[in-house]
């Protein structure tokens, strides 16, 4: 039989007097998976970014580039970059343009780190300072010497994006 409040004679319960803790660990568990899935599914965290572009090593890409007889689009970009996001999330995922860019460029990710560890690697910091680079986004397209070709500083949509691939195209034909 069930312990009773004398007073009232009613049984007491000895379970939890809420539902209170199941829906928090409940939502604890929702949390946690969405942040799985997110971080398996994010745009722009790692090196290699995302998207649909064919990202190439940095270390072979030059040597790619003038065995193909194609530029080099360096895509110099920052995590914590709202701009940089964006092109992420509209440039690099357009069909369209990712085609066009694994078609006809040798296309390298340039994640700087400064703000998150304090420093670059040496290969990133002497990139940088080759191409001038003083703010994110910014593309590079570049010839197999290295010799740069054309350069686009932030991101104002597709259609911008578009042009600055036409630039190159003509500059290389």
């Amino acid at each position: 039989m069930a312990p009773t409040d004398s007073a009232t004679a009613t049984p007491r319960r000895t379970g939890p007097q809420t539902r209170v803790p199941f829906l928090l660990l409940l939502l604890g568990a929702a949390a946690l998976v969405y942040r799985l899935v997110t971080g398996i599914t994010d745009r722009g965290a790692g090196e290699t970014g995302n998207g649909l572009v064919s990202w190439r090593p940095m270390s072979t890409a030059a040597g790619t580039a003038s065995a193909a007889a194609m530029p080099v689009l360096y895509d110099f970009t920052a995590a914590w970059c709202p701009p940089c996001r964006r092109l992420d999330a509209e440039g690099w995922t357009d069909v369209a343009i990712a085609k066009r860019v694994n078609i006809e460029f040798i296309p390298v990710r340039v994640m700087d780190r400064q703000r998150e560890d304090g420093k670059n690697t040496a290969a990133i910091d002497a990139l940088q300072r080759k191409y001038r680079i003083t703010s994110f986004p910014t593309l590079v397209a570049a010839d197999g010497s290295g010799r740069e070709l054309a350069r686009m500083e932030g991101y104002a949509g597709n259609e911008r994006l578009q042009e600055f691939l036409n630039e190159v195209r003509k500059k290389t034909r």
